[in-house]
């Protein structure tokens, strides 16, 4: 199927020809800053809530922190240079200790192990319970939040950028983002779940080398809490991270194709509220044949300004360059989608019609 946006109108003898055009990563961005100027403030503090609900991730990260010089006198561990104290290192367990811990990880005595740290060790025993405890309640609070907040602010957020690209001043404007909580909200919950399920299964590589890891690491954990020598733990835990990290790379490389493939879902969800989750992924599927490597290219694009925003700006940058490259994402939109072409120009391969609610 042909690719038709950008149509370019040509008048010759009272005649309108029309002829596609393949945009580069240039014309997108200068489309975008043609259509942010006037409304940048809007869409930064647009952003800004999108970023609190959870609705679009900042085209960049940065990490403001400081390291604090505590003096030797306030400092628990300090100890004087000129005082030699030989510190004689006492294995966790002993042998015969590391022996029934061996034989409980064999067997999967999750009690029997705990014993271990709940007699001689209770605030390890008391911490790892209250992290495993907070982790769930975290994991839970998250996944709720994303799953019903953010999923219509996603949506929103892209609904914001379609105006600003098409003009809409009456469209830039807070509340377009939380449109879709009166408007489609069950269809924006079922894309994002939809989407989340597909990353998380290509996350797959990742788990997999973390349990690996992990069951060698484990493995060995007896003997290294019965060692006399503290250095013994540096190779498992080196292998644990290298086995890990590992499947992550593989992950990573899986992840990158499949997630510009369904790029466009929540563009095609705020261009067409009535369209299934399923049906929005199918289609960016279907868009996304042959530009996946056009996409990539406008996103490497913006690393400059990436950069200029981390280095120069604190991190604040970045709540005008996230608008300047997903408007640039909308532009892009646009072109494969025959958006905003001639009008018996049809959206590839169903009626848009039928995408609209009553």
């Amino acid at each position: 199927m042909e690719q038709i946006l950008f149509l370019e109108r040509k008048t010759k003898m009272n005649e309108q020809t029309y002829y596609p055009v393949r945009g580069k990563a240039a014309d997108f961005r200068r489309r975008a800053k043609k259509a942010l100027k006037g409304c940048w403030w809007m869409a930064a503090l647009v952003t800004l809530l999108a970023v609190i609900f959870g609705g679009v991730t900042l085209a960049g990260g940065v990490s403001v922190g400081g390291n604090f010089d505590v003096s030797g006198l306030n400092n628990p561990g300090y100890t004087d240079p000129d005082l030699e104290i030989e510190e004689e290192y006492v294995p966790v367990l002993t042998p015969e200790e590391a022996e029934a811990f061996e034989e409980a990880l064999a067997n999967l005595d999750f009690s029997t192990m705990a014993e271990f740290f709940g007699e001689d060790y209770p605030i390890v025993a008391l911490i790892l319970s209250s992290f495993i405890l907070a982790f769930g309640i975290a994991f839970v609070v998250v996944f709720a939040l994303q799953m019903f907040v953010s999923s219509p602010v996603k949506v929103g957020y892209r609904k914001f950028c379609l105006n600003v690209l098409d003009g809409k001043k009456e469209g830039i404007g807070l509340d377009v983002l939380f449109d879709r909580f009166s408007q489609g909200y069950l269809k924006t919950v079922g894309l994002n779940f939809v989407h989340t399920l597909i990353m998380g299964l290509i996350s797959i590589p990742t788990y997999v080398g973390l349990f690996i890891g992990g069951a060698q690491f484990f493995g060995a954990l007896p003997t290294l809490l019965a060692s006399e020598t503290p250095e013994a733990i540096i190779i498992p835990f080196l292998s644990f991270f290298a086995i890990t990290y590992l499947g992550a790379i593989v992950s990573i490389c899986i992840s990158i194709p499949v997630s510009y493939m369904y790029s466009m879902a929540h563009f095609i969800m705020a261009d067409y509220p009535g369209v299934g989750a399923i049906e929005a992924l199918r289609l960016s599927r279907q868009m996304m044949r042959g530009n996946k490597w056009r996409l990539f290219c406008l996103d490497f694009s913006f690393i400059g300004w990436a950069l200029l925003a981390a280095c120069c700006t604190c991190g604040i940058g970045y709540y005008f360059l996230t608008p300047y490259q997903y408007v640039s994402h909308a532009a892009f939109y646009e072109e494969i989608s025959n958006r905003g072409t001639h009008e018996e120009v049809e959206f590839p391969s169903v009626n848009p019609e039928d995408y609209y609610l009553e």
